[in-house]
Order: C-alpha cells, then sequence, then structure tokens
C-alpha cells in the first residue's frame, strides 16, 4: 500500500476528525461528572475554568453577526452562558459539540434565530425571560424576598454612541424593541443589604446577576453562587483580576464594595 493510500485508510478507519481548540476543551469538560442536578453540574465545569483569562468583546470581533464559541477566555456573561450551555449538553443524550452549539445559540439569541447585532440577546434580563420562557431557569429572587424594581431598561439605545453596531438603524430598532419588551415584564431584585439575610435560599451553582444603579442599565454583572465556609461567594470571569475566579470574600461584602451594584437576581437551573 502506497503512502497516500495509507493515509487515506488511517483517517477513514479510525475516523480521525480536525478538532478546533474549543472544540478540544469542551471534550475535556465533558469527561466531568454529571452532577444530581444541573446546578451542580454547572458549578464543576465553572471551577474547572477557574484561572482562564478575562476578554472582552469576544462576540463582536467578526463584521458578520454569527456565533461565536470561546471557551479559552470570557467576559463575564459569555462565562456563565458558555458553562450554562455546557451544563445543558451534559444532560442530554446528544454530548456532541454541535449540540452544544445549538444549545448557545438559543441562549444568545432572540428566540435562537441568528439574524444581525439586533438578534443577539444584549440585556441579561431578557436572557433571564427567555431561559424562563424555555423551562432553562427559574428566577428564585421574588420568592427569596425579592423587591420590584421600576426601573426603565433603555442604556444601549440612550447611548448608542458607545455602541458601533448600533449605527445600524436595523439593528437600533432591533434593539430599540427589545427593551420595550423587557419593561413589560415585572423585574424583582434583592437590594445588596439585604443579600447576607437570604444567603441560605441560594444554592450552589445558582446564577447571580448583579443589578446595577446605572440609568437605563439593567445589570452590571453576572457569575455563579459558590458556597465557602458558610458564605456564598461569587464565581465568575473577574474584569478587575483579568482571570476566571472565585471572590475573596463574600458575595454580600463584594457587593457592598462596589457603588455601582444595587443588589442581585437569583436565576437557578431546572
Amino acid at each position: 500500500m502506497n503512502l497516500r493510500l495509507l493515509i487515506i485508510f488511517a483517517f477513514t478507519t479510525f475516523n480521525i476528525i480536525a478538532q478546533s481548540p474549543d472544540e478540544m476543551i469542551f471534550m475535556q469538560k465533558m469527561k466531568i461528572k454529571k452532577s444530581a442536578t444541573k446546578a451542580q453540574t454547572a458549578l464543576a465545569i465553572a471551577k474547572s475554568f477557574i484561572g482562564q483569562p478575562y476578554k472582552a468583546g469576544t462576540l463582536d470581533a467578526q463584521p458578520v453577526e454569527q456565533l461565536v464559541c470561546n471557551l479559552r477566555d470570557f467576559d463575564c456573561w459569555t462565562f456563565v452562558e458558555s458553562v450554562t450551555a455546557m451544563a445543558l449538553t451534559k444532560f442530554d443524550e446528544n454530548q456532541s459539540y454541535d449540540k452544544f452549539n445549538n444549545y448557545l445559540k438559543n441562549l444568545r439569541y432572540r428566540k435562537g434565530e441568528i439574524n444581525g447585532y439586533g438578534s443577539r440577546i444584549h440585556y441579561f434580563k431578557e436572557w433571564m425571560i427567555q431561559t424562563e420562557d424555555y423551562n432553562i431557569t427559574q428566577d428564585m429572587t421574588p420568592l427569596i424576598g425579592g423587591e420590584e424594581i421600576n426601573k426603565t431598561i433603555n442604556f444601549m439605545t440612550s447611548h448608542r454612541n458607545l455602541y458601533s453596531k448600533l449605527l445600524d438603524n436595523k439593528a437600533f430598532a432591533e434593539v430599540e424593541k427589545s427593551q420595550k419588551t423587557i419593561n413589560t415584564y415585572d423585574f424583582f431584585y434583592i437590594p445588596k443589604e439585604k443579600v447576607a439575610k437570604v444567603e441560605s435560599e441560594i444554592q450552589d451553582g445558582d446564577i447571580i446577576g448583579i443589578t446595577s444603579t446605572v440609568p437605563g442599565l439593567d445589570f452590571n454583572h453576572e457569575g455563579f453562587a459558590i458556597k465557602q465556609n458558610g458564605r456564598i461567594h461569587l464565581l465568575h470571569a473577574s474584569y478587575d483580576l483579568k482571570k476566571v475566579m472565585i471572590t475573596t470574600e463574600p458575595l454580600a461584602d463584594y457587593l457592598n464594595r462596589i457603588k455601582k451594584h444595587s443588589g442581585i437576581t437569583v436565576l437557578r437551573l431546572l
């Protein structure tokens, strides 16, 4: 058998397929033992990323909107989203990379359809709404002492100059429409001065959204709840320390240290 035929035989016999770095990372994470719940599984996967670098703007690098899978570095939202998609895949009969990407698309885009920048979910509140509609999560906030916020969400369209892709009128109109939809929903949060009192109601692996004092903005930050020494901490992609890490101080203390943080919402994977 000549060399060319030998190579063809090797590829067809052993089904050797070139994998991207992200697919190889995904395959490694699928080896993590599945826990009893999706939340516990998500937390185990999230912990395995501790030390990975923080990087902002990874979803906006392409000139044309497309699904971006980056498991090498994260911002706070892509970290939560990627880990959630992996946990969902872990509980699926089909644990393929394609299935993971499908979950990622359905989490990231309105109704799971990619049609330009405006079709992407840009407010975490809308992400919460869609995941609840899909029976992926439940907003626990109003059940554990949350208070209603009377706040109009319009930061992106009010600060169009900060978002280069909003120069496109179609994208601007779609984001404006999404803001109007978000503002028809109730919005509950737990004020940061009351977070310590409700820690017993927060479970490992709950998704924590940190609400904002900035006018027009719903959330500043996201991460996962993790209990250490009897207190709830935050496992997150940290902008300040530029890596995935667990806060050194309890979540309540972390919130009180940062003026623009007003409180939290608690979202539980089902």
